[in-house]
């Protein structure tokens, strides 16, 4: 990659990165794990049905995001904790996609969710997390292993690879999705026209820097990432606070919260790539 001070480039997508997990937090514990916990103090409910609930989706929402750092954070040789940071972001960022992906396509035996329940629900929320962390740590093995062991994770081709397909191949599947099911319209195109205009938009704002084609590529998906994480965080955080908020909001104010937290997701992703993209010149 062009020579470039690493930290400027490392510290916009930690911070980024960082703060993005803090709100999916929040978001989390406002949504589903204290509403559900507080069930608990209910004695005509069923307790094990509600803990298995609450741990099954705040697993799902957090823990694959997080076993993507935690590994991508051991998988280069360096002593700089900021590039540890920075590949552990970029590692979540992939749990992301390949999250989305699994629970896009999983499916499981009706034995298994109409035998149990419980175990339906804490088999789809763990799979996906299963899913990461066999795919982050090949990666990551692969990585150390190799001559590149000491260098940035997104100079290394088989993730950047791996990244550029995720993003492409999960609108493209939704979208054979929808043909197999015969549920084909105008809104099967909209997930991979956001992908092919935004990354077009992302790749077209770094032609003032001295990156490789490839390098535009692998940081283009790197944007499309946080995009798409805000905008998967944002209306869970939106909407969170206002249910304590509008216990009982209409069709219109909702239709204004999502507007909100569209926003709110640009804006973020806005700020985040304006800093990037200074730092890569």
């Amino acid at each position: 990659m062009t020579k470039t001070k690493k930290k400027n480039i490392h510290k916009p997508l930690v911070v980024a990165g960082y703060s993005l997990f803090v709100l999916l937090v929040v978001a989390t514990l406002i949504s589903t794990t204290i509403p559900f916990g507080l069930l608990l103090f209910n004695p005509r409910v069923l307790h094990i049905n509600v803990a298995v609930t609450v741990i099954s989706l705040t697993i799902g929402a957090i823990l694959p995001v997080l076993i993507g750092y935690i590994i991508g954070g051991q998988s280069i040789k360096t002593k700089s904790k900021l590039s540890h940071h920075f590949t552990g972001v970029l590692f979540g960022l992939l749990a992301y996609w390949i999250m989305m992906a699994i629970s896009l396509h999983m499916w499981l035996p009706s034995e298994v969710t109409e035998g149990s329940r419980n175990a339906g629900i804490l088999l789809l929320n763990i799979i996906p997390s299963i899913g990461v962390a066999i795919a982050a740590a090949v990666i990551s093995i692969a990585h150390v292993r190799s001559r590149h062991a000491k260098k940035d994770i997104i100079e290394y081709k088989p993730f950047s690879v791996l990244l550029v397909a995720a993003i492409i191949g999960l609108p493209l599947s939704s979208l054979v999705q929808n043909v197999i099911v015969h549920n084909f319209g105008i809104h099967s195109f909209v997930p991979i026209a956001m992908v092919a205009v935004l990354g077009l938009i992302s790749y077209a704002t770094l032609h003032k820097t001295k990156l490789s084609r490839y390098e535009k590529v692998t940081w283009s998906a790197v944007s499309l990432s946080v995009l798409f994480v805000a905008m998967f965080v944002m209306p869970q955080l939106v909407f969170a606070f206002s249910n304590y908020v509008i216990p009982m909001s209409t069709m219109e104010q909702q239709a204004l919260l999502s507007v909100i937290s569209f926003f709110m997701a640009i804006t973020t992703w806005f700020a985040y790539w304006l800093k990037q993209v200074r730092a890569l010149l």
